[in-house]
């Protein structure tokens, strides 16, 4: 007890000094105002830990408070008093350093603080440090202390649970019961202080990891000004980073497991100790004939129950507190993971790692080369391979995956038969099935998948042979291999001679024989070469990445460059156009950086910038086999879009000849009648294109994969974001904005104008895209009146034009906070000076919301007549009868009469004009235009048609005939077809139409005649 009491009385004293020492701290930086509210905050934030963690010590030393003397609780409660009167002297101090800082910082230059700021905020960082380690080691001994503690006192009520059995053997049922229940308790206990132990070395192990990597982490920081004078440093920087200890995820989800399985037993033990009470009654009741002595033994039993109950819930509290701070600690433990992760990129990736090569390096490579076959290396492999057919799991695991590899190539043979005998199938409707695309497709994968288990099997067992670096190394390096193994092999499954390229994708033989053309060199060249280059990488601490590793990689970039030319031959799309062509410039641009990366990559490698050639070249690699991925998964649904399209087109070629079969066993005059209502029947029925359905969903199909490779891409890249953080100290200008009516400067780098550039060109992906996704997806499936359609995918391109204009500007300054009032100025100004434009402009969005006029209608505006065609901001196209394009201003739709003569009803009426003699029947002429009316095809018979005599001018009968058409198109067909018809009917019933009289004058003939 004395020896804890040295112990309590040191760590207070401890954190005395450290907390004096805080505060000299503070009045030093008070004198040097740097970074001001950043280290207030740091400040407060450490020191808050560090007293919740005295706070905690303080609960910790009250539960052993029985155990040691009373002078050691009179000190504690003394330096809590103390400890609080520094708590509140610190922050008062800090109060008063960031109000003197915020007095004086316009004064203090910019290059005062630069050096002195890290070197300050690092040192105090380093005494937190110590502190908290101080301070996990006396908590620590304390837990230890009171778990020691607590067994004794279980096992002392064991020893008193178990007297009446010693004493007396011939006990009741009732009383062994509970006695039984009792040393289950006691088990429970016991289980529960080897889970705290358990969790207590686990906690040590994760504190010593953070401290581990807080370390490299500070070293990293403080060494970081010396990497551009010295190679050295970065390789040691590099070696610190390797054995950093990874973040585990899945004990974590073990951990919520491990917390939700004690909190329902604290429930359970928590509803049994409620109900002692009844319990013991209950006992009674059923044993009535205990006597004294057995009831007294039976009332201790169930008072030690109690007490087993109390320890357990108190040990459920324990564990789960314990647990969450394991939880924590891990989740620091990520964090600071991620920190370094960011600051290797940031400060290593465009670090030399490597020195360059030079008239050294061949004899490097040599030696290199004898240290791997040498017969340490080699009895490495031979006993990693022992370990492995030694255990029975990954002994039935090869055995498997070899039975598999023999039943892929006893499938091989009916895989190529069944690809033969569907071969002949796609391409006719009658045959062609979509299952057999998907059928080829699994089969594929099949044949494809054993060998991949084979060496995922390895290079797995191969991982786990820790106690030789070879064996793990080279189990990395087989698995790093899998995908690209993958991708490859079941490429040449699909490349078969009847396989998924040439038969169902209608790929050309040239075209999938030069893109596999160098499939061996890929499989036993490419795949091996980058096995070894993982394997040198992570053997023997990056010893051998500079010699053996390097060379791997330049032999693998040369092969790559090769390998992606014979794809640019085949032409293999990296761009897709409007129309789905891949031969454009963009796709030609393409190609030719992936042949030069490949290139710039080796160079690197040479002057010693490997591991970022690699992780570059590794990312670049990765987006094409995403777009790859993307572009078969394009194919195979363009390939069902087909066969639907030619089913429907074969259904409708079979129904027609149905119709003309069965109009032939008809008589003659059905057969004329119909002959004569056919155009009609044509019009009535609606008429899917086929063409154009199949174009928008092509369309649509393009877009949805575009946007899927976009974001692929980014969260691919985006993993190594940090490493371009160089760009941000390239300055170009200098903003100022106003936070809490302070004015802050900030500057604008080369960083942000590339930022701005990817969020205009996502913009634009998304406003060339977005509308068809709209009208596709969405707005086909909705009824909505006609025109609505356009308008809401046009607003929606004007609302992500607008929406990412102001994203992307704001990140060079350019903020709608400063905009809105230029826009006002400049929309006052340009109102007057350009007041067309701008009355055009308004009159575009007042259409597109009122919609007087809708894309297909047809209308006449002045003298001109034709059907809008598109609407755009300013103006609006119009198509007349002549096929002529005419523009028009916007305004004039809103400003001038027109006439839309479908907006509401496409139904239209037409007035024809009949004469006749007035010797011919009134009812005879108005029996024969309605009869014509109603025999031609293109008068509706809802309104129905209608005769009027409606004037007699100089012995002539003039009939108005008024009937309507369905639509604008019908009107001159209707007036041909009707006047034809009329024609016939006045032929048929002898009438003649009259001639409109003439007057002649024949003054000058009788001048002439008596002359002669």
């Amino acid at each position: 007890m004395r020896f804890l009491y040295y112990i309590i009385l040191n760590f207070f004293l401890l954190i005395n000094s450290s907390f004096s020492h805080t505060l000299v701290h503070v009045d030093q930086v008070e004198k040097e105002p740097i970074n001001l509210q950043f280290q207030k905050n740091q400040l407060i934030k450490k020191k808050y830990n560090q007293c919740n963690k005295v706070s905690l010590l303080l609960v910790t030393a009250s539960e052993i408070k029985n155990d040691i003397n009373e002078i050691i609780a009179k000190y504690i409660e003394q330096l809590k008093k103390i400890i609080n009167n520094l708590i509140k002297k610190l922050l008062m101090q800090i109060a008063y350093k960031a109000n003197v800082a915020y007095i004086y910082k316009k004064k203090v230059k910019k290059s005062f603080f630069k050096d002195r700021k890290k070197q300050s905020i690092y040192d105090f960082m380093i005494m937190h440090h110590k502190n908290n380690y101080y301070l996990d080691e006396c908590l620590s001994f304390l837990h230890t202390k009171i778990h020691k503690n607590r067994q004794k006192k279980a096992e002392k009520i064991l020893e008193k649970i178990e007297e009446p059995v010693k004493n007396n053997q011939k006990l009741p049922s009732v009383i062994r019961n509970q006695l039984r229940i009792n040393k289950d308790l006691f088990n429970v206990l016991s289980q529960q202080n080897q889970q705290m132990e358990s969790i207590l070395i686990q906690k040590k192990i994760v504190h010593s990891q953070i401290i581990q990597v807080r370390h490299v982490l500070n070293t990293l920081y403080e060494q970081s000004k010396w990497l551009k004078f010295s190679n050295l440093v970065g390789e040691a920087l590099r070696t610190q980073l390797i054995h950093l200890p990874s973040p585990e995820i899945q004990k974590s989800k073990s951990i919520d497991n491990q917390l939700g399985d004690l909190h329902a037993k604290k429930l359970i033990y928590q509803n049994k100790l409620d109900h002692e009470k009844d319990i013991l009654q209950q006992c009674f009741n059923e044993n009535k004939d205990l006597d004294k002595n057995q009831k007294d033994t039976l009332i201790y039993q169930l008072k030690h129950r109690n007490n087993l109950l109390n320890l357990l819930i108190i040990g459920c509290d324990n564990l789960i507190i314990e647990l969450n701070k394991l939880r924590i600690s891990r989740h620091e433990l990520k964090n600071i993971l991620l920190a370094v992760k960011e600051s290797t990129h940031r400060y290593l990736f465009w670090t030399a790692d490597i020195s360059p090569i030079n008239f050294y390096y061949p004899v490097e490579v040599i030696h290199a080369f004898s240290f791997i076959l040498s017969p340490n290396v080699f009895s490495q492999l031979y006993n990693s391979l022992l370990i492995i057919f030694s255990k029975k799991e990954t002994l039935i695991t090869i055995i498997i995956s070899l039975l598999f590899i023999g039943l892929s190539l006893q499938l091989r043979k009916n895989f190529l038969l069944f690809l033969e005998n569907t071969a002949n199938q796609v391409g006719k409707v009658t045959q062609d099935h979509f299952y057999i695309t998907l059928f080829t497709v699994f089969l594929s994968i099949i044949i494809t998948a054993p060998p991949i288990l084979l060496c995922a099997t390895l290079g797995t067992a191969l991982q786990r042979c820790w106690s030789y670096p070879i064996a793990v190394s080279l189990g990395e390096g087989i698995i790093s291999t899998l995908p690209l193994l993958f991708i490859f092999m079941i490429s040449a499954a699909f490349a078969e001679k009847n396989g998924l390229f040439l038969i169902h994708f209608q790929w050309s033989y040239n075209r999938v024989a030069h893109a596999m053309r160098y499939y061996r060199l890929i499989i036993w060249f490419i795949v091996p070469l980058i096995m070894l280059m993982v394997t040198f990488a992570n053997f023997e601490e990056h010893q051998l990445s500079a010699t053996l590793g390097r060379l791997c990689f330049i032999c693998i970039c040369g092969a790559l460059s090769v390998v992606t030319s014979s794809f640019k031959r085949a032409d293999i799309p990296l761009y897709l156009d409007k129309e789905g062509n891949c031969k454009n410039l963009i796709n030609y641009f393409l190609w030719n950086v992936m042949i030069a990366i490949p290139i710039l990559s080796a160079f690197a490698a040479c002057i010693g910038y490997l591991e970022t050639a690699k992780a570059l070249l590794a990312k670049l690699e990765i987006s094409v086999a995403i777009w790859f991925s993307l572009l078969v998964i394009y194919y195979i649904i363009r390939r069902w879009m087909l066969i639907q399209k030619r089913r429907i087109a074969f259904d409708r070629a079979r129904q027609k000849r149905a119709e003309i079969l069965a109009n032939r066993s008809r008589s003659e005059e059905e057969k004329e009648l119909l002959m004569q209502n056919a155009d009609s029947v044509e019009i009535d029925e609606p008429i899917i294109d086929l063409d154009k359905i199949s174009s928008q969903s092509l369309r649509l199909v393009r877009s949805i994969l575009t946007l899927i490779a976009l974001l692929s891409v980014i969260i691919l890249w985006s993993d190594i974001h940090s490493a371009f953080s160089f760009l941000e100290n390239i300055h170009l200008w200098e903003v100022q904005r106003t936070i809490s009516n302070v004015n802050h400067v900030y500057p604008i780098t080369l960083s942000s104008i590339l930022i701005t550039v990817l969020i205009l060109f996502i913009t634009a992906q998304l406003v060339r895209n977005m509308p068809a996704l709209l009208e596709l997806a969405i707005l086909q499936h909705i009824s909505l009146k006609p025109g609505t359609g356009y308008a809401i995918t046009t607003l929606t391109k004007y609302f992500l034009m607008f929406i990412g204009g102001v994203i992307g500007f704001s990140f060079i300054g350019v903020e709608w906070v400063k905009l809105q009032w230029l826009v006002a100025a400049l929309g006052v100004g340009l109102g007057f000076g350009l007041q067309e434009i701008f009355a055009n402009f308004i009159s575009g969005l007042i259409i597109l919301f009122e919609k007087p006029i809708r894309i297909g209608d047809t209308v006449t505006l002045r003298n001109l007549t034709g059907s809008i065609t598109r609407i755009n901001t300013r103006a609006t196209t119009i198509i007349d009868w002549d096929r002529k394009e005419i523009i028009v201003p916007n305004k004039a739709f809103i400003t001038e009469q027109f006439i839309n003569w479908s907006l509401s009803d496409s139904v239209t009426r037409i007035v024809l004009t009949i004469p006749a003699f007035t010797k011919e029947s009134t009812e005879k002429i108005t029996t024969i235009l309605k009869k014509a009316a109603e025999m031609c095809s293109y008068v509706l018979t809802i309104p129905s048609p209608e005769v009027f005599l409606v004037d007699l001018q100089k012995g002539i009968q003039l009939f108005e005939l008024r009937i309507y058409a369905a639509e604008i198109g019908h009107r001159m067909p209707l007036r041909h077809e009707l006047h034809q018809l009329i024609l016939k009917g006045f032929k048929e019933h002898n009438i003649d139409l009259p001639f409109p009289p003439t007057q002649i004058r024949t003054e000058i003939f009788h001048k002439n005649k008596k002359k002669l």
